[in-house]
């Protein structure tokens, strides 16, 4: 480690604060982004961070209590990377929250320390943001990290020449180094001690002295030699302007198809285990309401939580190795042209992407996009990608009311539907962009880091983090919502008689559990809202289908095998298909038709039937104003949408 002077004397106007009798104060991380922060954090806190609570801020700033040499104890909080603090800020951009942050800090009655960190390989740019600090009346250290980077490349860095030009104390390390951790606390401890500066404005020229404090000392390293090597390889082929696009869409691809091929399998595996559980709860509590409750509702909710966590892990771990390796800025490129035409740009094409898998994990992904309004609009608009767990309903409308059609037919329905997810989604985002989003948008700025091998560590830590915080955050919404739509689904309506249909059991023994449902609040709900969707062509019984799919969109297989007394409707829905075809108005005519098909694969398209999602939405937005805007207006596209569908296929296919 090398660390220059202290440049904190007893200038005039200096004021002391009194740190450690009775206030914690406060480290901020601060630094551009890509510029090893990230590392740093965790070699200093030993990645013990829980989210912060910073009044007026959006976005999760992760803090940790940690003990300085000296006997301090201070708050370390990880602010998001940003590159300026003097530009017209939007209050909710990563600069704006910086200096919101700082702002409240400094005003405060406890200290604060500003801690930048600058990649060595890249000081100049980085000295652009000291300059911007420095003229600001807070300690301030800076701690230039990727010093082996730079010596492999046959340079080093003076950084007792650096304190001394910038007037501001300087440590360089290597985030890798076990050392830095102890370090870079015993450097904060020193600044504590001292007085706040007051330095005034800076008037040093950043890229000059960044050629002032490096000089070539040797020869350059065969690692930093190959690494510039590969990165220019590598880059001719992952930045070609044909082969770029082609190889990314490849590279999400896989990760796409890791999701449902590593996450699927365990998913079921949690499902089978629940249900067992839930078997063995019913048996010892018997078959009343509270051994439902705990078994369909409770645990039920449970499961639906576990069976998101394969799909989450995944995600993150494969966003962060992305990230880590320098090849998610390259991706972001290679699209953004494209998707600046919608109002958006190439950082939004892998939580887009990630939506056709599983919205749950693509909206936590949204996080890449530095722009707020901008990922703000790719969070309303994922519900309108064709995630997985439609596809089980879209298999059974299909079975159900087009038994007749060719392989080739249902196929190309499949297709239509993903792309129709797909263009609504598109054409949502250029609309919001242009309404309920609207304002100045950010340029996208990227730096193309070298690629590096990501730290399984770090990348471990923030797995864990994420999964963590899905069950704190979102799994606590889906338990309670599951446990409402139980009592929807279950308790019966108050004065409930309703006559079962004797056309439809005239095979069968009516199972219990379907005299239930037939009673509950949510068929009476159902049957409420009949005025409302007979033009849809939707019964009272389809209406209860979609209430229970609410919870998860596959849901709506089972729920209408309870309604028809089909037990395990969703591993063989053919018996369900068949009393559905069967099923008659009271007038004699069939219950359900084509159109009746293709009206719900409307509906179904665009409504955004899911708990989890809704919840995902309150989480990251931290405010009940959006979802409850996504529910709005993705419900209001459905039911024109199966409308529309409806009556105009009146005009062509009888019934």
């Amino acid at each position: 480690m090398s660390a220059g002077p202290s440049c904190h004397g007893d200038a005039a106007g200096a004021r002391v604060l009194a740190v450690g009798a009775g206030q914690r104060s406060l480290v901020a991380l601060v630094g551009r982004p890509n510029s090893g922060k990230s590392s740093l954090y965790n070699a200093v806190t030993g990645a013990r961070a829980h989210v912060g609570n910073f009044p007026g801020v959006t976005v999760d700033i992760l803090e940790a209590d940690i003990s300085l040499p000296g006997g301090f104890d201070v708050s370390m909080a990880d602010l998001p990377g940003f590159y300026t603090l003097e530009s017209t800020l939007d209050p909710a951009t990563d600069e704006g929250i910086a200096r919101s942050v700082l702002d409240r800090a400094a005003s405060d009655e406890r200290g604060l320390l500003v801690v930048q960190v600058i990649d060595a390989t890249q000081l100049a740019l980085g000295l652009r943001l000291t300059r911007e600090l420095a003229a600001r009346s807070f300690r301030l250290l800076v701690v230039v990290s990727q010093r082996d980077v730079l010596e492999a490349q046959g340079r080093a860095l003076d950084a007792a020449a650096l304190a001394e030009a910038i007037e501001v104390p300087v440590l360089a390390v290597s985030a890798r180094a076990k050392a830095t951790g102890a370090a870079v606390r015993e450097a904060m401890a020193k600044e504590f001690e001292r007085d706040v500066p007051w330095r005034g404005t800076p008037a040093w020229d950043p890229a000059a002295v960044a050629r002032q404090v490096v000089a070539e000392v040797g020869t350059v390293k065969a690692s930093a030699r190959r690494r510039r090597e590969f990165t220019a390889r590598a880059d001719h082929w992952l930045l070609h302007p044909v082969l770029g696009p082609l190889l990314f869409l490849s590279i999400m691809a896989l990760v796409f198809a890791a999701v449902f091929l590593v996450a699927d399998p365990t998913t079921s595996f949690l499902d089978r285990t629940i249900g067992a559980i839930g078997a063995r709860i019913s048996t010892a509590l018997g078959d009343g309401l509270f051994a439902s409750f705990v078994s369909d509702g409770l645990l039920g909710g449970a499961g639906t939580v576990l069976a998101f966590m394969p799909q989450i892990v995944i995600l993150t771990v494969a966003m962060e190795l992305l990230e880590a390796s320098g090849y998610l800025a390259r991706g972001a490129f290679l699209v953004d042209r494209l998707l600046r035409l919608l109002g958006l740009s190439g950082r939004s094409f892998v939580p887009l992407l990630m939506g056709h898998a599983c919205a749950i994990p693509a909206i936590a992904a949204t996080r890449i996009v530095r722009d707020p309004r901008e990922r703000l609009t790719t969070i309303l608009v994922l519900p309108l990608m064709t995630c997985s767990a439609r596809l089980p309903t879209y298999a059974l409308v299909l079975t159900t009311f087009f038994p007749a059609g060719s392989a080739l037919f249902k196929a190309c329905l499949f297709v239509g539907l993903y792309f129709a997810g797909i263009f609504s989604g598109l054409v949502a985002s250029f609309v919001l962009r242009r309404t309920a989003t609207s304002g100045r948008t950010l340029p996208l700025v990227l730096e193309m880091p070298a690629y590096r091998a990501p730290q399984p560590r770090v990348v471990a830590h923030q797995t864990m983090r994420g999964a963590l915080r899905f069950l704190r955050e979102i799994g606590t919404t889906i338990l309670g919502a599951s446990a409402v739509l139980w009592v929807l689904l279950t308790v019966p309506a108050p004065f409930a008689s309703a006559p079962l249909d004797a056309d439809v059991y005239a095979d069968s023994p009516v199972p219990a559990r379907t005299m239930v449902l037939e009673r509950s609040v949510g068929a009476m709900i159902g049957r409420t809202l009949e005025p409302i969707s007979s033009p849809l062509g939707f019964d009272w019984r389809i209406n209860a289908g979609l209430i229970g799919s609410f919870g998860a969109r596959e849901l709506m297989v089972s729920t209408m095998g309870i309604i028809y007394g089909i037990e395990d409707a969703s591993s063989d829905p053919s018996p369900l298909s068949s009393r559905m075809r069967a099923a008659k108005r009271p007038d004699g005519r069939p219950a359900y038709t084509a159109r009746t098909g293709l009206a719900l694969l409307a509906f179904f398209l665009f409504a955004c039937q899911c708990m989890s999602t809704v919840a995902a939405i309150r989480r990251e937005t931290k405010s009940f104003r959006w979802p409850a805007f996504v529910l709005a207006y993705t419900y209001a596209i459905a039911y024109v949408a199966a409308f529309f569908v409806y009556q105009v296929s009146g005009l062509f296919i009888a019934g």
